[in-house]
């Protein structure tokens, strides 16, 4: 023993020899706690395990560096099927004092056999399984968890009692009795059991305490009353009295003829096999039900797992599956963005070496949501640059197509210069929308006419009255057009007469009405397109005007794409 003042080894004094502490408490403490031991011991040797170990708690109480109480107890909850606490106190108990310690020993053996430690952690999970179960109402189900449990370790008190409660709430008293009866075997006094024993006696009425019962009080008779004779003392020992009753009455052996026993031999045998028929065979057959309503339930238990399994790994299966339709989606849309990207790299090198042309139809092929950071800001810095150009393309193109007739393809072609340039700063974004409204109206698509006019009314509301007549389908009063207006376009002189349509294909005499002329030949057209007059350009000589010029190679071309020298 310790001080548990300094901890110092203590001597046979009542006062420690390092501090002087007084110790008489401390020994008493001792004292009890080594007396409730001895009292646990007793206890455990008659096999009353819950007196035990009530009383061995108590002396760990008193004194918790009580190793042999620790060992006791554990190998009292041991014996009850109660494995983890038994390894609990075990541990303690080595830990407190290593030397010479029997829970060493106790911890090795268990642990010696892995196979027999993973039956016990098994039993212990299917008992927690089974409580599961009867919370849920699920009996069945804990009835077969418990049968395999109790067959596991078959010390466990807790799961016999268990399962003898849910064979008394089924009403199978006998089965609940059996199992009770192996719970006393191994604690007999522990009051669960008892509680459930008394139970099974009331409501079957049958004792099932294992005293020894009383027999009934066996009496000498004297003579026999009925015939005078005095009884012999194997008749007298054979009857049984209770007050003037007589249990058992002796009878008269008598030998038996040949004939008589061959009888008693045949019922024999016919009444032994009538037992058979009667008792053994219903119990066989229950017992292969018992069997194979349980290979049954097994297999539906199997079952429902493999299928739960089944269910999971599918749900994995369409998982990876979608993740893999995302992941190519993905791919796909970077590798279209890779290709977009690389297109307008490629419109920049067109840039970087000079060719205008072909950059401007580069990059009117590609699209500007396709683009983001860097790329956004590239896109936007070529297409300023090479705005104009574009314009001047699309201009050139429509104004082309106008003159030649063609509206529909004149009317696109404007659209598209309109388009490239959403601001309205180009110099010829005037005459652009200007020529749109009649190519439009000449088309014969009045709607988008009036569109473009009001557009081009609301933008140059000083030049609104030269596109006012001819909106809303009108066309009654053809202007003159004249170069010399303020937007260095096209301007309407009101002294004109009325247009003469032509149906010759492209020809009207001298005194058609000009309806507009162009900026760049000062060549003369009707409203619908037709030349008035001879046109001062149309030729590759000097005197042509210039409708663009080629930004790589400077050559200058007239409007309708012959070269003019200068």
């Amino acid at each position: 023993m310790k001080c548990i003042y300094c901890g110092a080894t203590l001597g046979p004094g009542e006062y420690c020899i390092n501090c002087g502490a007084d110790l008489t408490l401390p020994r008493r403490i001792v004292r009890i706690s080594n007396l409730l031991y001895n009292q646990a011991l007793e206890k455990a040797q008659v096999r009353d395990l819950s007196g035990a170990i009530s009383l061995l708690q108590r002396s760990l109480k008193f004194n918790k560096e009580n190793t042999d109480a620790r060992n006791l107890l554990g190998l009292c909850y041991f014996e009850t099927g109660e494995v983890v606490n038994a390894l609990v106190e075990w541990v303690i108990s080595n830990n407190l004092n290593s030397r010479k310690n029997l829970a060493s020993e106790y911890i090795k053996k268990l642990q010696s056999s892995k196979n027999r430690l993973d039956q016990y952690n098994t039993a212990i999970r299917k008992y927690n399984q089974s409580i599961a179960y009867c919370r849920q109402g699920n009996e069945d189900m804990a009835l077969m968890q418990l049968r395999k449990v109790v067959n596991q370790n078959p010390k466990f008190v807790r799961a016999y009692q268990l399962l003898a409660l849910l064979y008394m709430h089924r009403e199978q008293w006998e089965k609940a009795r059996g199992l009770l009866k192996k719970c006393s075997r191994i604690d007999n006094t522990n009051t669960t059991t008892l509680r459930y024993l008394t139970e099974v006696e009331e409501s079957t009425g049958k004792l099932s305490l294992f005293g020894r019962k009383t027999r009934p009080k066996v009496e000498r008779s004297g003579p026999s009353e009925a015939d005078g004779k005095e009884e012999t003392p194997r008749e007298a020992a054979l009857r049984y009295v209770s007050g003037n009753d007589v249990i058992i009455a002796p009878t008269t052996f008598r030998d038996s003829s040949t004939v008589a026993t061959f009888i008693n031999i045949m019922l024999g045998i016919l009444l032994g096999a009538a037992i058979v028929w009667f008792l053994t065979v219903p119990a066989i057959r229950q017992s292969a039900n018992d069997k194979a309503n349980k290979q049954v339930s097994d297999a539906n238990t199997s079952l429902a797992t493999v299928t739960a399994t089944v269910q999971d790994l599918q749900d994995e299966v369409d998982s990876a599956n979608a993740n893999t339709a995302t992941a190519q989606a993905d791919a796909k849309n970077a590798n279209d963005r890779v290709d977009s990207y690389n297109e307008l790299l490629s419109v920049a090198d067109l840039f970087v070496r000079g060719d205008q042309t072909k950059t401007v139809e580069a990059l009117g092929k590609l699209n500007a949501d396709d683009f983001d950071g860097n790329g956004k800001q590239l896109y936007d810095d070529l297409s300023a640059m090479v705005g104009d150009a574009l314009f001047s393309q699309y201009y050139s193109a429509g104004t082309t197509a106008y003159v030649a007739g063609n509206y529909e393809e004149a009317a696109k072609q404007l659209q598209l210069a309109i388009d490239s340039d959403e601001a309205g700063e180009n110099g010829q974004y005037y005459d652009a929308l200007y020529y749109l409204g009649f190519a439009y109206l000449n088309a014969g698509n009045t709607d988008k006419a009036n569109e473009v006019f009001t557009t081009f009314s609301n933008k140059y509301p000083d030049s609104a009255s030269i596109v006012a007549p001819y909106m809303n389908g009108g066309g009654g009063n053809v202007q003159q057009v004249d170069t010399t207006g303020s937007q260095g376009a096209a301007s309407m002189d009101e002294s004109a007469g009325t247009s003469q349509n032509s149906s010759g294909g492209g020809t009207t005499d001298s005194s058609a009405q000009i309806a507009w002329t162009d900026p760049y030949t000062g060549q003369g057209y009707d409203m619908y397109g037709n030349p008035v007059g001879s046109p001062s350009g149309g030729s590759s000589t000097g005197s042509a005007q210039i409708a663009w010029t080629d930004p790589t190679t400077g050559q200058g071309y007239d409007m309708y794409g012959n070269p003019v020298y200068q």
